[in-house]
């Protein structure tokens, strides 16, 4: 059974940081009544997700990405609330995404390490290997995925108050499909350059998980918690690495990790699961290696080269803008973009990349400390444009 305190810890957990957007303001109006619905529809068992909005990122490349409804993810929450203690306990240390005290940061600072330690300060030769999934989410068989949460809640969980309802919406959420109750917010046209096997709606039933959904970060790393282990203990790697399905293997021997690729392809089949036949790299630790967004050489570690020119592009859509949509869209793409440069203290490239805003930006945007982040000038911001909806009676 679940309980109304339950649901209000991950309702105040979900908004945490999205308490400004038009869902979240929403929600808030009348959301005890709200959360008591949804507790008596989740206990009798007739709780099904609502409508997503689906929308294309274009860069770094076209993707597909749906937003559950801000109640949906209230249940998201409940469920990690619950499991990700659990995980945590049976996670590699080496694995970086969707974790907390961890990320893209901390991943290439490990790298960074392993490097250093396996090529004792840089006075012997080591080799970088990094590798990557196929079409990870969308290789996904659902209800093989459903069944090893449902396993992994009956052996570790042991809570009974609320043990079959954690079950129970662990295999909601995991075989719904959002495809078939969403909105596309992006053009049909945009779908034109997703291969067939990278959509929801053309991958085939049954198969793929919806990229941009808490629950999908938090199972898809349980599921690939499984490759972690074995490098680490059936292959005997100690310096491996993995961000959502991009990883990485230092050592000393070359030979044996080029006999560890076989290997790691025949443990991934049994669960559906491939290497990328094209984005397979290994080289001397001097000539530098790419890994989450940087490139970590022996002196240092810079943005890489794709990064900048997806930034510049974000400035020029800014640029382009003609409607605050528009600008808060760029805004919010320039913004993670500035996230990277900062962590590689990269000054300049900040500088040369913000002078590229027009001065006609400036009338909805500034830039605020050294380069650091733009921002929306309050009064065009998402929460105070809803609440004078709000107080002219247009909700």
């Amino acid at each position: 059974m679940i309980t109304t305190e339950g649901l209000l810890e991950a309702y105040y957990d979900c908004r945490k940081r999205k308490r400004k957007t038009a869902s979240a303001i929403m929600y808030e109006i009348n959301y005890e009544s709200k959360l008591i619905e949804l507790r008596n529809r989740v206990n009798n068992r007739t709780y099904q997700p609502g409508k997503s909005i689906c929308f294309i990122v274009t860069r770094p490349r076209y993707r597909e990405v749906f937003a559950a409804a801000f109640e949906d993810r209230i249940i998201h929450h409940w469920i990690a609330i619950r499991l990700e203690p659990l995980f945590e306990q049976i996670f590699s240390p080496r694995t970086f995404n969707c974790r907390k005290e961890k990320g893209q940061l901390y991943g290439v600072n490990m790298l960074v390490n392993d490097i250093k330690t396996c090529s004792r300060n840089y006075t012997r030769d080591c080799y970088v290997m990094k590798l990557d999934l196929q079409g990870f989410f969308m290789s996904i068989n659902k209800a093989m995925l459903a069944k090893m949460v449902d396993d992994f809640v009956v052996e570790t969980y042991t809570d009974e108050t609320d043990k079959e309802t954690l079950r129970y919406l662990c295999r909601t959420v995991v075989l719904h499909e959002p495809e078939y109750n969403c909105e596309r917010h992006s053009p049909l046209g945009y779908w034109d350059y997703i291969p067939a096997n990278k959509s929801l709606f053309t991958n085939g039933r049954g198969y793929g998980v919806a990229i941009g959904n808490l629950f999908s970060q938090l199972f898809a790393n349980y599921l690939l918690n499984v490759l972690d282990w074995f490098l680490l203990k059936d292959l005997g790697f100690t310096y491996v690495g993995r961000y959502v399905d991009d990883f990485y293997v230092v050592d000393t021997d070359k030979a044996k990790m080029l006999d560890a690729v076989p290997k790691i392809r025949a443990l991934l089949a049994g669960y559906g699961l491939t290497l990328h036949p094209d984005k397979f790299y290994m080289q001397h630790y001097t000539k530098g290696v790419s890994f989450t967004g940087s490139v970590v050489k022996k002196d240092r570690v810079y943005t890489a080269n794709r990064t900048i020119k997806n930034a510049v592009m974000a400035v020029r859509r800014l640029n382009r803008a003609e409607t605050l949509p528009e600008v808060m869209h760029a805004v919010d793409s320039i913004n993670i973009y500035l996230g990277c440069l900062r962590h590689c203290r990269e000054y300049n490239q900040r500088a040369k990349l913000l002078r590229r805003i027009e001065p006609r930006c400036y009338k909805w945007i500034y830039i605020k400390g050294r380069y650091e982040i733009v921002a929306i000038k309050k009064k065009f911001r998402k929460r105070t444009r809803t609440l004078q909806r709000i107080n002219d009676g247009n909700y």
